[in-house]
């Protein structure tokens, strides 16, 4: 009668080596995958940014075509004066729109990431506070509406906006592979890594007006 041999047990080397096959193979993975992770978190955030955009023209529509007035360090619980995102809640719906995972996680765990593009308002009105008018918009191409706040604002503050500090590149972007998501006046949303003068402006009447 006949017995089958008995199965071979892994040498000790072999088993060393397979893991540390198994070791080169997932460090050669990891930044792929992790790549890979940031840009699903950059598509989120460019969804939220479109959403915020179409809340901003419908509510543009319904009250003359000026947005919301932003004071600056103004929690979302406030109601005179309230932060610009909480009379436009009705046309974005929910609150998680305001929030870019990625960015919160950098800035204080906060859960307002995006700006309001207010800055040749506030310059137009003296440096004060002003009503952004989506009329005066002549490049609307190139207007920086809104976008990341790449800015390390108090985390209860739900008004954050570009009056005096530049909240797209005045710092380097820790998140969305070294690129800020940007919605531009008319609406369109685009990542970039530094300001560009051919497609850029902070003013209504410029085009390629840095901060």
């Amino acid at each position: 009668m006949s017995h089958s041999p008995a199965p071979r047990a892994f040498t000790l080397i072999e088993l060393l080596v397979v893991i540390a096959i198994i070791g080169i193979l997932a460090s050669m993975l990891l930044p792929t995958l992790g790549r890979a992770k940031e840009k699903a978190r950059s598509i989120q955030c460019v969804n939220n940014v479109r959403q915020l955009g179409l809340a901003m023209q419908m509510f543009g529509d319904d009250n003359g075509e000026r947005l919301p007035l932003a004071r600056g360090s103004v929690a979302w619980t406030n109601t005179n004066p309230e932060p610009w995102p909480r009379p436009m809640l009705t046309y974005y719906t929910t609150t998680n729109v305001l929030t870019c995972p990625a960015l919160s996680r950098k800035y204080r765990e906060s859960p307002f990431n995006y700006f309001m593009g207010a800055r040749a308002a506030f310059i137009e009105a003296g440096f004060q506070p002003a009503s952004l008018d989506l009329r005066r918009m002549q490049f609307p191409t190139q207007y920086l509406l809104s976008g990341d706040a790449n800015y390390p604002f108090d985390a209860w503050d739900a008004d954050p906006v570009n009056y005096r500090q530049d909240t797209l590149f005045g710092l380097a972007s820790p998140i969305h592979n070294a690129r800020v998501n940007i919605l531009f006046g008319d609406l369109h949303v685009r990542g970039y890594a530094k300001f560009s003068h051919g497609e850029m402006t902070y003013a209504y009447y410029v085009p390629g007006l840095d901060f």
